[in-house]
């Protein structure tokens, strides 16, 4: 029994001794792992400070060497074709503004823009040479000369000067011509209502005999037969034509008076045309003051002001077929009014445009003025009718030239309540304004701005701003593609000869309201000045022979004969033609119909 407890005991013993030993090697293994996980710890810290420097030297020398490096050009084959492209394309647009940037100020070139040098040199001479026979001796009793003038203001203003002449060449009396009551403008004035008739008669006495209506036949009013000669007729043209009836008839009235007598007349004759326009058409007074007070709020707002005639009304965009980027809307819109005339034939925009015969939209008129050396500061009076777009379309124009003025913003309602109601004396004080005016500029090619052009060009050559647009056409596409030192360089480059400068127009060559050059004379130290230009000439004539080019091919390219929208109003007219009782019309006339198109 003793012996069993001895062994029970011992037993005992021993496992506790082997559960010591067991403790004692896991509290060894314990420490063990903890050190050796300390130990690890210390070492991936150290790894992972080495791997950060590391990646750090790495960006740095990446930096350095996108920044020292050229820039991938178009030789990198590496890169998709199409991506650089698009780079290119992006980079473009968003260099666009940064390149074509219009400055505020018009620039220094060293001349005067508000002159010519030349002026001084030429002179409006339009007295009649000793051999012209005066009214005493040649008019013709009972020989009468009834004109009906066509279209607006400045269209019958041609009719009338013309009328003279034409009365001149007939020996005839002149009566009082008849200004069109039934165009597009619908203005209801007399020729008393417009012009200074009493003026008109007294200071035209010594050449034609003119009175204010046909005097009685046998104690009774009496209509005399009507005709229509053809565009361009002349001297000996009115004397085959209209003469025989005249004789016959003792009075005769032509109908659609306007462009109705030649280009080409013997000096005496071209002075005389001069003497009519330049002299005795003088508004009436009630007109010529409101002009004068028009003349001098833009004198009180600035020294020196542009005068702009702007020709950008619906009728006159559909009926030259010109576009101008609108879309559907726009293409619908003019061509609906284009339908107005029946016998024009459908038109291609872009070669109208291309053939500068087209007007300037107002932004790019803004653009060529300020191109040329007009700034910001700069006083525009704008005379224009209805602008196709509305405020949309000028202000690209107010934009450029912020002292935007018209005869509505300078003069009350109540100033201007005599004349509202008549488009013709509205035009007659625009008319005055841009005559008065230091730089006159235009859009178009119609009969205002040639009659003004002539007329500026008679009295002092001031500054007659007419656009290059064939030349322009192309360099207004192009211009996000250049600097504006570029296109400005161009546009005054292109303008050379179409300033208004003495003799940019060859004698004979557009319309003699437009180029007077008959009743141009030259001052005493201009002969070195006028040996220049000839020699010019000679050079431009041995380039056009070379060439292959007449002056009439070159007259009808470089000088697109324009005209007012008014003046192919009234097509109906022609529908109507007089029965031939009372007319002399002819049928090989009839064709001159299609000439009234191609204005």
């Amino acid at each position: 029994m003793l012996k069993d407890l001895k062994q029970l005991i011992f037993s005992l013993k021993m496992k506790r001794k082997k559960r010591e030993r067991n403790n004692i090697l896991l509290h060894g293994s314990n420490d063990f792992c903890i050190g050796l996980n300390l130990i690890l710890c210390r070492k991936r810290h150290r790894v992972f400070s080495f791997i950060s420097a590391f990646s750090g030297c790495l960006l740095l020398l990446l930096f350095a060497f996108s920044i020292f490096s050229p820039p991938p050009t178009d030789t990198n084959h590496f890169l998709p074709h199409h991506s650089s492209v698009v780079k290119e394309r992006e980079a473009l647009e968003s260099n666009i503004d940064a390149v074509f940037q219009v400055p505020a100020s018009g620039g220094n070139f060293g001349r005067d823009l508000w002159s010519s040098s030349q002026s001084k040199f030429y002179y409006g001479c339009s007295n009649a040479s000793k051999k012209f026979q005066t009214a005493d001796m040649k008019t013709h009793p009972n020989r009468y000369l009834l004109i009906a003038t066509s279209g607006g203001l400045n269209q019958q203003r041609t009719g009338i000067t013309d009328s003279v002449v034409a009365a001149y060449i007939l020996n005839a009396t002149l009566i009082i011509p008849r200004l069109d009551q039934r165009s597009y403008w619908k203005d209801t004035s007399r020729f008393a209502e417009i012009f200074n008739v009493d003026w008109f008669i007294s200071s035209l006495s010594k050449d034609v005999e003119i009175i204010k209506e046909l005097p009685p036949k046998g104690g009774k009013a009496w209509i005399p037969p009507r005709m229509r000669v053809p565009r361009k007729c002349n001297p000996k043209c009115y004397q085959t034509r209209v003469l025989p009836v005249l004789n016959k008839k003792n009075a005769v009235e032509i109908t659609k008076f306007d462009y109705r007598l030649s280009n080409r007349l013997d000096t005496d004759l071209q002075k005389l045309r001069c003497r009519v326009n330049y002299h005795a058409l003088r508004f009436t007074d009630p007109i010529l003051e409101m002009g004068k007070l028009l003349v001098e709020r833009m004198r009180m707002k600035a020294k020196h002001f542009i005068a702009l005639h702007l020709r950008f009304e619906p009728d006159i965009l559909a009926f030259s077929g010109c576009y101008y980027d609108g879309g559907e809307k726009e293409r619908a819109e003019l061509g609906a009014i284009r339908k107005r005339w029946k016998t024009l034939h459908a038109s291609n925009p872009e070669k109208v445009r291309r053939h500068g015969r087209c007007p300037l939209t107002p932004e790019e008129i803004g653009l060529m003025l300020r191109a040329l050396g007009f700034g910001s500061d700069v006083h525009v009076y704008v005379a224009s009718g209805e602008v196709y777009g509305g405020e949309e379309t000028l202000a690209p124009l107010k934009a450029l030239f912020p002292n935007f003025h018209s005869k509505e913003t300078i003069a009350t309602k109540e100033e201007l309540a005599q004349f509202s109601s008549f488009s013709g004396r509205m035009a007659a004080l625009d008319y005055i304004v841009c005559d008065e005016s230091d730089v006159f500029v235009t859009n178009n090619n119609g009969n205002m701005a040639r009659m003004l052009a002539g007329r500026r060009r008679y009295f002092g050559h001031k500054p007659t701003i007419r656009p290059n647009a064939k030349k322009l056409y192309k360099l207004f596409l192009d211009r996000n593609n250049m600097t504006w030192e570029e296109f400005a360089s161009k546009v005054r480059t292109y303008q050379i000869g179409f300033m208004g400068e003495p003799n940019e127009v060859k004698p004979g060559r557009g319309e003699f309201h437009e180029n007077p050059d008959s009743c141009i004379c030259q001052a005493k130290g201009g002969e070195t000045i006028q040996n220049q230009i000839r020699e010019d000439h000679e050079n431009e004539n041995y380039r056009k022979d070379a060439l292959g080019v007449s002056d009439e091919q070159q007259s009808i390219e470089e000088d697109p004969d324009w005209t007012d929208v008014d003046y192919l109003d009234n097509v109906g007219v022609f529908k109507e033609l007089p029965n031939l009782a009372s007319s002399v019309l002819t049928k090989q006339e009839q064709p001159e119909v299609e000439e009234f198109f191609s204005d």
